[in-house]
Formats: structure tokens, sequence, C-alpha cells
């Protein structure tokens, strides 16, 4: 994973006004950073006119740029991100059957997971998995971790393109199939998950009522499957590729590269604690070509390396917001030490 360079390089953004400025990390790799450049922006209500006023202008750079980061703004609590957010038109599909362990915490406001500290949570395109996936992702950095924990993203905007056609023509082909299982209905959703499949069916459908969950599964394209004891096993089929509904570009979404018992668990992930979860699984979690078959090690090599070189991430800054165009830009996680760590999401139309 690249580092970003330390000098950095100024863009005009004269559809901003004169109150910001913008640079990038590198010349046109995402994000764009907007920060204030004068005092007349450190009022809260006076940022948030400003934000409403430049609606249009800033939607336009997430398209252009694959994704912004305003820093040194007065956005430190979860309200004034919620207050960003709400210009912005909330995803309607929710986070029912996400995949990620995560609690609301006001209105649209969710944590971006609880996937254990030790664990990195690979680079990915939000609710791959799904049919329904929201355009936007924004993220809210309330309180940084005293040692890693940065928000990795990555630019696949040439992906495709870099690809092997041959490959890129046998999972278009084929397509994917995608199996992800719950547990047992559970009462409390623990503070850290060592392991997403271990969550309870009803923590990740936000209902204890079955009938609801199947209802919701219908609603996604999702084929329920219960297991004897208890728990659910769901079936998805999709597309790979997309076309991006502004830019016309071909995109690739899909977790095919990652997430397939037949590679292991997670980096930083425990062992002995996967093994045993997969051991009780009827249907082993996966995400699959539609054949049933995986994506052979040489293939995830192949793509996996391509994701590595557009890979990054830079130190968080309490305060910062950062929002992504979900198909142009991909997100994950570095592990981190030390508590807390308050990241935030919301997912956005």
């Amino acid at each position: 994973m690249k580092n970003p360079e330390s000098q950095i390089h100024l863009v005009e953004t004269p559809a901003l006004g004169p109150d910001v400025r913008c640079h990038e990390l590198h010349p046109g790799r995402p994000p764009l950073f907007i920060e204030p450049a004068n005092d007349k922006l450190r009022s809260a209500d006076v940022f948030q006119r400003w934000a409403h006023a430049h609606k249009a202008a800033i939607e336009a750079l997430i398209l252009a740029h694959g994704g912004i980061v305003l820093r040194g703004f007065p956005t430190r609590e979860t309200a004034d991100f919620a207050a960003l957010t709400d210009l912005f038109p909330s995803f309607e599909g929710g986070y029912a059957a996400g995949f990620a362990p995560r609690a609301k915490i006001s209105g649209k406001v969710m944590e971006a997971t609880r996937l254990a500290a030790q664990n990195r949570l690979p680079l990915h395109s939000e609710m791959a998995y799904l049919r329904e996936y929201p355009a936007r992702v924004a993220f809210f950095c309330k309180t940084k971790a005293p040692a890693g924990g940065e928000t990795t993203i990555g630019d696949v905007r040439e992906l495709v393109a870099s690809m092997p056609q041959q490959l890129v023509e046998q999972i278009e082909a084929l397509g994917s199939m995608t199996t992800r299982n719950y547990g047992p209905r559970q009462e409390d959703l623990d503070a850290h998950v060592e392991f997403m499949d271990m969550r309870g069916w009803n923590q990740a459908f936000y209902t204890n009522d079955a009938k609801e969950v199947e209802r919701l599964c219908a609603e996604r394209g999702l084929r329920p499957h219960w297991n004897e004891d208890g728990s659910l096993t769901v079936f998805t089929e999709l597309q790979p590729f997309v076309v991006h509904p502004q830019t016309g570009k071909k995109l690739y979404r899909s977790l095919l590269h990652v997430h397939s018992p037949s590679y292991g668990p997670a980096p930083g992930a425990d062992v002995a604690l996967y093994k045993s979860v997969r051991e009780r699984q009827k249907y082993p979690s996966g995400t699959f070509l539609g054949n049933g078959e995986p994506l052979t090690p040489t293939d995830v090599k192949i793509m996996t390396e391509l994701i590595d070189r557009v890979t990054y991430a830079w130190p968080w800054e309490n305060g910062d917001i950062m929002i992504l165009d979900n198909l142009q830009v991909w997100h994950g996680r570095n592990p981190y030490e030390g508590e807390p760590r308050d990241v935030q999401v919301a997912l956005l139309a």
C-alpha cells in the first residue's frame, strides 16, 4: 500500500468561492482536500450555510475526483456530521442485510464497523454483495485512533482496463454468487466483533421477526435459508461489473477477489476462531463465480496486486469528513491500537 507524498498539489476550484483552498496529495488521485482559506467558515452556522450554497459544486467535485475530505471546519460532533450529510439524499435501502457489524448512532449516522481492532478491513465498494447500494458513502472521524486505524481508499476507475481481458470476460460471462451466514438470534451486539459471521441474524436485519427478514430478503434480491441451529444463510446472484450512471464508465463491483473460503481468514483475524465458525457452516460464506467455483489463486493474486497499487491512506484528523463516490473509490480500514477510535458513517444516494 502506498503512502501519500508529503508535498501537496494545489487545485483551483473557483466554484467553491474564495473562502476555501483545495489540494490533492498526488495529482489526479483522490480525495480532494477542502480546507478553510481564512476564518470566515469557523462558525458552524456559517459553514453549514456555505455548504448548502455550494452543494452542487461539492457534488460535482465528488464525481470528478472520486471523493473529497472536508478538513479544518467546525465539524466536531455527530450532529455536525449529520447536518452536513442532510444536504444529500439518504440511501433509502438502509443497512439491513449489511455485512459489517455496526449499530445506529443517530438518524442515518451509524458506526463505521465493530470489527476488532487488530483486523484489517480489505478495500471494497460499500455493499458490493447486494443488488442495491449507496451511490456515495460519508465518513466522519470524531476521534482518531492513538495508532493506526486509517480509513484506506483505492481509486478503481481504471481497474477494469488494467485487468486481463480474458479474466474480465470470464467474470462477466459467469457472474457471481455470494453466500453469507448469520448466527442464531442474539440479544446483544458485542463492542468488538472478531468475525463477521458471528452476528445474530436479528442484528444484521435490525428485526427479531423472521418473517420480516424474509420480506427484506425478497426486497433485496436475497434467497434465505434457515438452518437447523437457528442460524441463517443468504444467497445473492449479481453481475460483478456495473456502468457508472453519470460517467458511463465500466467498473468492477464485487468481492470475488477477497471473500472466498478458499483463501482463509482476513489479515489479523483469529485463525482458530475462523476455522471453528467455518466448520459449523453448511454453506460456507464466500463469493464465487456463477458456476459455484472461486477465482483461482492466480487470478486472486492478479486482482490483489492491481488493487494494492491504487490503495493508500493518510492519518485522520479529528473532525475530518470524507465523502466518496462508492463506485469509483473503494474504502477499507487499517488495524489500530488503543482506544478510543470513533469513526462514523452515513450512506447516501
